[in-house]
């Protein structure tokens, strides 16, 4: 028996549509068109919406479309594209076969799983955009589409078509039997009609088929949210006397549904033969309609505003332009006396006077003075006195063309007018200096919502918003200003060319409206104005002439102002009658064909053809406006001609379109201007093609990157920034941050961009080091991923055009830097920031030796002197990207967004990291009580839940803060969002399912989803494991122990069905051999798959909707997570191995083989691009190349073989490592023709000898037994001899003899109690066991091992951690710390020398404190200790320095030596300390050092990479003495060779200060900036240098 479908859902066919092969049929496709999808006009510029035409039954791709089969009347290709409505529409025509004649097997399922194909694969409709689609479909292709929209809502097959039907936004039915054959008589008219018999997609078209039945059943349901058009045919078809389909056969009588009749037979519907035909004209209308809908999507916003007395708002909000330009640009551009229209209409009058808020909408067509309107409407409001904000809305500035930057500038203005709204705002500033860059949600959240709208305000606030059509997303803006509006008393003036109508969805019914539109007239009295104003300029002799030509200029002006101010310029430059006439007959009032002429006046007139085209490229193609000065280098860079007064050039040649604004920028004077310019109806000499535009904007940025301006230093100190050596050409700022918007629209088979890119990226003067340079310290680092991104993409792209196999090392190292940039930015982006010259000499030794930058740029900028790294075996930059560890705490959780990730700990403390750097960027604490079972992020990133036994938080995470704390009734199971964030459901251990309303924090519904079960089963059914939701299939999966899989509609408040492992329904409770372990549902295009994971290893998954098992395979798996994409499910296994599959087919697609523990959770990071998993006290991100290729093959098919190649699945076991647990280093004698030795201990109970030139092991040099873990090693360099202490207590020392080898063991203990420490003197031939319970001396015979003898035991009354040391003055004591006392023993006798009371160390340590280590220093008047929170001898230290003279026999205090607290506060991990120095690892992760000598600043040498220093649990660094670092991760040492030789001044740049472990506050000077602090150590006069270690 199968599982049962869910009700209400369909099922698909197995047959897959596919498209017949080239060059059959020829004859049809000739007569009717193309099969398949084709597209019939691709706009220039991006395109607002795809309008895709099906046809029907017999009909063709083009022949339907098209009267009498005439090629100029195919209207779609014909017309449609000529039509200003729909010049930036992408056209489409589909064809499939739907012929009567011949065998077919096909049927409207088949046809509309073809549709989607086609859309999903079109190379010119994008998977990951979100253009809005819209049909039109005559007869039964109104069938194909409804059932497509269907298939794609609800996924049987493919992945990715529900991003097709979440784009899907419309649908326009010509003729469509939407009811099948509800009379017998439409089946016998359409076959009488095709004079032939019937075909299985005919009988799809009868009375209750499956076909019509689903289609009926499951559209409803589905299209709510859709805009519906069925147009009904009136005439009888001219060979049956009766009408095919009826209206009510042709109409849905759906709510969204408007209807309308057309004057035409069946056939007849979608043929026209004129623009005329006012059957054409009710369809076209009706889809400029739907078109209208989409205009409001344009490009980013910025808004200009600049005051110096309010400079810390200015920083926070990113303005620096003055709003008050623009309105000054504007109002003195308008005529006295113009717009009195507007003041006079009594409707304005009341918005102003009314006592209640108001939305003013004013709509308009182009270029009719929307904005000059705008300026008068604010002028009036200031002559009033009234508090006003205003904002002008800019489609051609990307910078000014968004929600965030105006709600950021009406802040502003708001609070220049009201003290209390900047106050708050100032406070805000003081917790978060970064909201500019934020998302105009969270911007509107924390500035709005938390701030401004709880503000008081006792007059009315008036809003003047212009051009809200040419606002990206305004359609989400009108929504968050009626929301102003229900809490401030504010009135808005809005103009826009939409309709009110068109935004009237997304104002609530409360919101009073008043709507107003500029009529032909009220602008035609304001141009007369404006031409009255001009006549005296007019070229006539007397006023009669000025008159009559003033009157044709009106006349002929159809209410345009643009069009108006351009004729009067063209008027200027004429001077007889016959040219005055020529110019009033030939300038069309149409803007396009006015365009046209100008520029064919320009072409005529020109001097430098040249000069011109590149100004209107450079101007049109920009991804930002240029100044004068940016602009004339470009074209100098292009044209290689100087070019010496580009203002009077652009005035000279290109005055009618173009104009250079107040702040010097160059931009176009309407946005009509670029859409002509870049349009296939501009013929013009001057018309722009978008990729040559873009190509020529691309190599002149590369010409510059290439160029010496950007070359790298040859050889200099890091401290100075190569940026201030050079002054940089005004061109540079464009180049550096904006050559990958270029990249992205050139032709990929372009060789001169290719080859310039390659040079840029290659030259061995660094140029590419340079740029990161300069972005780094000028930009943003994201630019450096966008570029990465955009260097992928391209070489995808050209995989089109050229041979894999000519694809050589030019493409391969472009492949490379495409990874490097995006690594470089998640490894070292902290240190970029903070240091962007890093790039040079510090950053490419530590990148992998097969990146680029390694390769490239790791020897050559300081030749053999650099830095050199050895010892590590990874050649590239591998899957994991980052290894978070908290030794102190265990990871319980784990949650992505899209810009941070979650961490949820046992401790109830929450860490969230960066997303792309992977930093800690907060820690939340104080809330969470026991630990963090559960965490989830908002569809929306509003909000993040966290749940744990008792309770859910619902944090802010614009502020993370609290919002609600939700008590629970039992433990939780799994957390999820609905509704926009506004709903919360979770699942509880007791079998209840709560939902609160988190509008309110309510509780709404609280549901036993066990209650149906029978009560004898139901006992089977008490104590769940866990728990996963499907929120859009309303699903609920529990798992309970050695039970079938229960699924629970939670809509339904019913229980759904059981599921057994083979995929029958559970008709009756019974015991399995196993059961659930754990379940995940799909997302996505696959959001009805439900993956289970069971006892016995397999994987099973089910396809809820159709009641099947798809897949069953075997995989171990403990834990499951699907991606946000639907695409691909993620296991792991016991052994810590991560397996990716295909969600859909259960393909192995690659395996993450770890050695670390168990894993507890796997989640997917928001763009399912990389996976995160938590262990233990570890968190990885893993970043698999085969993840990025899924994305990337959803836009290009047609991949290379460097970078996309499928993934080849390891099938031979993974090689098992052993991980280093101790490590030290000889500190004299090591030297052997330049190569040192270390020792290195792992937790395979061997000891290894490693060499410092390869990093590797040398020789094995003994061992304690398998799997005994080596804890300590210990070496005497004047005896040479080295210990090693074991997991099992046990102590062997061995004689190391010359070559390095090692004599039989000398001494071997078995303490019974783990050993800490163990010290030699080999004067008096001792040895010094230490653990925390007991001290043991013994005197030891080298020659005769048998005769070593105990000569005393120190035992301690209870366990306590203490440190010995020998003394660094007498070599015949021994210094002891434990707790805060030291005393001074006997070395001989293991006697105490110092009184009861020891030498108490007078310092304000830390009580959780304890000692761990004791090194002398600085020719053995200075010793370096070491406290910290655990005996853990590794982790991070504090430095204190105190007085040599303190520690004696006689001593009876030490006080630590003041001057030294500020290296006290900034050392984390003393490394080495001898004669000359000590070397330290500093709290910004640098490597620095000091000498007793140096009474300046301390030195920077070189930073640890980031992930370095949290990949281990315990830090292990040691110094060789020829000056290798040596740093253990994981089962290696890595070798860090000439490090030392880097010298920067120690200015190090603290983002803030931990407590002292002294106690206290820490001190700033008045003269010391916080941001960047100098450190001075004194000269040592017989110091100790101490250091103290608390936890991180």
């Amino acid at each position: 028996m199968e599982i049962p479908s869910r009700q209400g859902t369909g099922s698909s066919s197995g047959r897959m549509f596919r498209r017949p092969r080239a060059g059959s049929n020829e004859s049809d496709i000739e007569n009717k068109g193309p099969l398949g999808l084709t597209t019939v006009y691709n706009p220039p510029l991006n395109a607002i919406a795809d309008l895709i035409f099906v046809h029907g039954l017999t009909g063709g791709s083009r022949s339907s479309w098209s009267k009498n089969n005439d090629p100029s009347l195919f209207w779609p290709q014909e017309w449609l594209p000529n039509d200003a409505k729909f010049e930036d529409v992408r056209i489409h025509s589909f064809g499939y076969t739907s012929k009567l004649g011949g065998d077919s097997i096909l049927n409207i399922n088949d046809f509309a799983k073809s549709l989607l194909g086609q859309i999903y694969d079109c190379p010119l409709i994008p998977s990951d955009s979100d253009v809005p689609i819209v049909f039109v479909a005559h007869s039964m292709g109104g069938l194909v589409v409804k059932r497509a929209y269907i298939l794609a809502k609800l996924p049987r097959q493919q992945a990715g078509f529900s991003s097709i039907a979440s784009r899907v936004q419309a649908m326009l039915f010509l003729a469509t039997p939407h009811r099948g054959a509800d009379d017998a008589s439409l089946l016998s008219k359409i076959l009488s009609l095709s004079l032939v018999g019937t075909r299985p997609y005919i009988a799809d078209l009868q009375r209750n088929t499956h076909a019509t039945q689903s289609i009926n059943d499951e559209f409803p349901a589905l299209c709510q949210d859709l805009q519906l058009f069925s147009f009904y045919e009136t005439l009888p078809a001219k060979y049956i006397g009766s009408i095919i389909v009826k209206q009510d056969l042709a109409t849905m009588g759906y709510d969204n549904e408007r209807t309308a009749y057309l004057d035409a037979d069946h056939r007849g519907v979608c043929k026209y033969a004129t623009k005329r035909d006012p059957n054409y004209q009710t369809v076209r209308n009706s889809l400029a309609k739907v078109i209208d809908d989409f205009r409001l999507r344009v490009t980013k916003t910025r808004v200009m505003i600049d005051h110096e007395q309010l400079r810390l708002l200015d920083n926070f909000l990113g303005t620096s332009d003055a709003a008050e330009d623009d309105f000054s640009r504007v109002d003195s551009a308008r005529m006295a006396g113009s717009c009195e229209w507007l003041m006079k209409k009594s409707t304005y009058v009341e918005w102003i006077k009314s006592e209640n808020n108001q939305l003013y909408w004013m709509s308009a067509n182009p270029a009719t003075g929307k904005t000059i309107l705008s300026g008068k409407v604010i002028s009036h409001l200031k002559g009033l006195g009234k508090d006003c904000s205003f904002c002008f809305f800019d489609y051609g500035n990307k910078a000014k063309s968004n929600i965030g930057s105006f709600l950021l500038s009406m802040a502003r203005q708001m609070a220049i007018m009201h003290p209390e709204i900047l106050q708050v705002i100032l406070e805000l500033y003081r917790k978060d200096s970064h909201l500019k860059e934020k998302e105009h949600n969270t911007i509107w959240r924390i500035l709005y919502v938390e701030c401004i709208l709880k503000q008081k305000l006792a007059q009315p606030q008036y809003w003047v918003i212009d051009a809200l059509d040419e606002c990206t997303m305004g359609s989400d803006l009108v929504p968050l200003l009626a929301k102003i509006m229900t809490a401030l008393p504010l009135r808005i003036f809005l103009t826009s060319r939409d309709s009110i109508q068109d935004h009237r969805v997304n104002i609530p019914n409360m919101t009073k409206v008043v709507p107003e539109e500029i009529s032909k007239e009220d602008t035609l009295s304001d141009i007369s104005l404006y031409l009255e104003k001009h006549m005296d300029g007019l070229p006539a002799d007397n006023q009669e002439d000025k008159k009559t030509m003033r009157d044709s200029i009106l006349t002929k002006s159809n209410g345009c102002f643009l069009w108006v101010s351009l004729v009067l310029q063209e008027l200027k430059d004429v001077y007889t009658a016959d040219a005055i006439h020529a110019v009033l007959r030939e300038v069309p009032s149409d803007m396009d064909a006015f365009y046209s002429r100008i520029l064919d006046v320009m072409s005529q007139q020109a001097k430098s053809k040249e000069l011109v085209k590149a100004i209107l490229t450079w101007t049109v193609c920009a991804a930002r406006p240029l100044t004068t000065d940016e602009l004339r280098n470009a074209l100098v860079s292009q044209l290689k001609m100087a070019v010496y007064d580009i203002d009077r050039a652009i005035k000279s040649y290109c005055g009618q379109l173009v104009f250079v604004d107040s702040h010097s920028r160059v931009q176009v004077i309407h946005q009509t201007v670029r859409d002509y310019l870049l349009s296939v109806k501009s013929t013009s000499d001057f018309g722009i093609v978008k990729k040559i535009g873009n190509k020529q904007i691309a190599m002149s940025c590369l010409e510059y990157l290439n160029g010496p301006e950007l070359e790298g230093p040859s050889r200099r100190k890091l401290g100075v920034t190569h940026m201030h050596a050079k002054e940089r050409s005004p061109l540079a700022s464009y180049a550096c941050n904006y050559l990958f918007e270029h990249l992205q629209q050139v032709s990929s088979s372009d060789d001169e961009v290719f080859d310039a890119l390659h040079h840029f990226f290659s030259s061995p003067h660094m140029h590419v080091l340079s740029w990161i340079e300069y972005i780094a310290k000028n930009s943003d680092l994201k630019r450096l991923i966008n570029t990465g991104k955009a260097i992928k993409k391209l070489l995808q792209r050209r995989s089109k055009h050229v041979n894999p196999f000519h694809f050589g090392k030019e493409a391969a190292l472009l492949d490379s830097w495409s990874t490097d940039l995006v690594r470089l930015v998640a490894k070292f982006g902290k240190n970029l920031l903070e240091n962007p010259s890093s790039i040079y000499h510090l950053i490419p030794p530590f990148c992998p030796p097969e990146s680029a930058p390694r390769k490239l740029f790791a020897t050559t900028t300081r030749g053999t002197s650099g830095i050199q790294l050895a010892g590590l075996s990874n050649k590239t930059w591998g899957d994991c990207l980052s290894t978070i560890i908290e030794p102190q705490e265990q990871f319980m959780s784990l949650a992505c967004s899209a810009t941070h990730f979650a961490i949820g700990t046992n401790s109830g403390t929450i860490k969230i990291f960066n997303q792309v750097t992977c930093q800690e960027a907060k820690t939340l604490r104080n809330k969470h009580r026991t630990p963090v079972k559960l965490l989830r992020f908002g569809a929306k990133e509003a909000i993040l839940a966290s749940v744990d036994a008792k309770v859910v938080i619902i944090w802010d995470t614009s502020s993370w803060t609290p919002r609600w704390e939700l008590p629970i009734s039992a433990q939780p199971m799994s957390i999820s969002f609905a509704e926009e964030d506004t709903r919360l459901l979770v699942s509880l251990k007791n079998n209840y399912f709560s939902t609160w309303d988190l509008r309110t924090g309510t509780k709404k519904f609280m549901d036993d989803w066990t209650r149906e079960i029978e009560r004898q089963r139901a006992l089977s059914y008490s104590r769940p494991i866990t728990a996963t939701c499907n929120v859009e299939e309303r699903l609920l999966a529990v798992v309970y122990r050695g039970q079938d899989l229960l699924l629970w509609d939670f809509e339904a408040d019913a229980l759904l069905d059981t599921y057994t492992k083979e995929g029958t329904s559970a008709s009756h409770h019974r015991n399995m051999n196993g059961g659930v372990i754990t379940a995940v549902f799909g997302t996505g295009p696959n959001h009805s798959l439900l993956a289970a994971a069971y006892v016995d290893g397999d994987l099973v998954v089910f396809d809820t909707n159709e009641g099947t098992v798809k897949h069953t395979i075997l995989a171990n798996a403990q834990v499951l997570a699907s991606s946000p994409d639907g695409r691909t499910l993620a296991t792991g296994d016991s052994s810590g191995t991560i397996h990716l599959y295909d969600f859909e087919t259960l393909r192995l697609l690659y395996r993450i083989k770890s050695d670390d523990f168990t894993i507890r959770s796997l989640k997917f990071s928001r763009d399912s691009c990389r996976i995160l998993d938590i262990r233990a006290s570890q968190c990885q991100v893993w970043d698999p190349t085969v993840l990025v290729r899924q994305e990337v093959d959803d836009e290009i098919s047609d991949t290379i073989s460097i970078s996309t190649a499928p993934q080849e699945i390891g099938t031979e076991p993974f090689e098992e490592h052993s991980l280093v647990t101790s490590l030290t280093c000889p500190k004299t004698g090591n030297l052997e023709r330049g190569n040192e030795v270390f020792f290195v201990g792992k937790d395979d109970g061997v000891i290894y000898l490693h060499e410092t030139r390869t990093g590797t092991q040398r020789s094995k040099l003994y061992d304690h037994g398998s799997n005994i873990t080596i804890v300590g090693l210990f070496f005497d360099e004047e005896g040479k001899l080295l210990a090693s202490t074991d997991s099992s207590s046990r102590v062997v020392v061995r004689e190391v003899l010359p070559g390095w080898k090692v004599g039989n063991p000398v001494f071997s203990h078995r303490a019974g109690v783990a050993v800490d420490q163990v010290l030699f003197s080999h004067k008096h031939s001792r040895i010094l066991v230490c653990s925390s319970m007991a001290d043991t001396l013994w005197e030891v015979d080298r020659k005769t091992p048998e005769t070593n003898r105990l000569i005393k035991t120190n035992d301690w009354d209870e366990a306590r951690l203490c440190r010995w040391a020998n003394h660094p003055i007498n070599p015949d004591q021994i210094l002891l710390i434990v707790d805060r006392t030291a005393h001074i023993y006997d070395w001989r006798t293991l006697d105490r020398l110092t009184a009861d009371g020891g030498i108490s160390l007078d310092a304000k340590i830390s009580p959780e404190l304890l000692i761990r280590s004791i090194t002398p220093c600085f020719h053995g008047a200075n010793i370096a200790t070491a406290f910290g929170e655990s005996s853990n001898r590794h982790c991070k230290s504090k430095l204190l320095v105190w007085s040599t003279s303190d520690f004696m026999q006689e001593s009876t205090s030490a006080t630590p030596v003041q001057r030294f607290n500020d290296l006290t506060d900034d050392i984390d991990y003393l490394i080495y300390a001898d004669d000359q120095k000590l070397v330290f690892l500093h709290s910004d992760n640098w490597i620095c050092s000091t000498d007793p000598d140096r009474t300046g600043n301390f030195i920077r040498h070189f930073f640890l990479p980031a992930d370095w220093l949290t990949s281990n649990f315990d830090l292990m660094i040691e110094m060789t003495p020829a000056e290798n670092i040596l740093f253990v991760k994981g089962d290696e040492v890595a070798v860090i060779k000439r490090g030392l030789r880097e010298q920067i001044s120690g200015h190090m740049h603290n983002k803030g200060r931990r407590p002292s472990p002294l106690g206290g506050a820490r001190r700033y000077s008045s003269q010391r900036s916080p941001s960047e602090t100098k450190i001075n150590i004194m000269a040592f006069s017989e110091p100790i240098a101490m250091v103290v270690s608390d936890s991180e």
